[in-house]
């Protein structure tokens, strides 16, 4: 490999050099064709978890392949300059902030549960705010115990945003999704439950630990599903008039106060204030 040869640029080399597309790569690796999309593109980059593997795969020392990641990561954190037509200034800054926010795009919830970990996201993180129906990715795929230590030794602060399960609008999400009657609210009362349980163990060490961890509800139609961490990333999943599993998911890195991350972010903050606490 050519020592100024990029990531992207090796992998495409690699997949070229097999006569294979991108979805035949993602296929035979096991991987998401979004995941592998957003390798050749310097878009995202794989984890640290995945080199040896990956290094095999291209028939590299792991050492190589990470030195060849950091410097690309290094190059695509310089600056852009994008041609964009005739566009103006601002909507060229504009198209660079949003380009520069997308981190990763699945096409359905298939594609973004084999191309990410929420488990990996939310490991160190201060805040989370989530907003959504149910919360799965907390309530049910996040490790109890790693709530309560990030609490405790870490001081986060979790504030969790349910759909009520007793409000008109989880019926109509309900008929929305061609669902039986009482199945999100089922679900989403078994999640409230269960992060309830959480927040009375956490009260008998302090009533302190109980203020880190916020349950509340919230009775609008929901049309997202959408986690912040940190103020700084990101995934947002549209709720569409059918099955919440065949809508795109985006991750994205906030890069300013314009973009993307920033409308999102204001759609989760509305519904913050509109919801209410759960008490027992």
């Amino acid at each position: 490999m050519s020592s100024q040869e990029s990531f992207p640029e090796r992998l495409r080399a690699y997949r070229r050099s097999m006569g294979w597309t991108q979805e035949q790569l993602a296929k035979r690796w096991s991987y998401s064709f979004a995941a592998i999309s957003a390798w050749e593109r310097g878009k995202r980059f794989p984890s640290g978890q995945e080199i040896p593997q990956l290094a095999l795969r291209l028939e590299m020392e792991p050492e190589e392949l990470v030195k060849c990641i950091n410097a690309t990561r290094n190059k695509t954190n310089q600056p852009e300059i994008l041609e964009v037509g005739n566009r103006t200034g601002q909507e060229k800054r504009n198209a660079s902030t949003t380009e520069k926010e997308l981190e990763g795009i699945y096409l359905n919830r298939t594609e973004f549960t084999s191309g990410f970990s929420y488990p990996r996201m939310f490991e160190n993180a201060h805040t989370i705010l989530a907003v959504g129906i149910s919360l799965n990715a907390i309530a049910m795929s996040y490790s109890t115990e790693k709530i309560i230590r990030s609490i405790v030794e870490a001081k986060s602060t979790y504030s969790l945003c349910f759909l009520d399960p007793d409000g008109v609008k989880c019926g109509e999400r309900e008929d929305e999704e061609n669902l039986p009657p009482g199945t999100l609210a089922k679900l989403t009362r078994l999640n409230i439950s269960h992060m309830v349980g959480i927040r009375n163990r956490l009260s008998e060490m302090s009533l302190d630990y109980v203020k880190r961890l916020e349950i509340m509800i919230y009775d609008v139609l929901p049309r997202y599903n959408i986690y912040v961490v940190d103020d700084v990333f990101m995934t947002v999943q549209s709720y569409a008039y059918g099955r919440g599993e065949d809508t795109p998911t985006f991750v994205l890195k906030r890069q300013g106060r314009q973009g993307l991350f920033e409308f999102y972010d204001s759609i989760a903050k509305y519904i913050l204030k509109q919801a209410r606490p759960v008490r027992s």
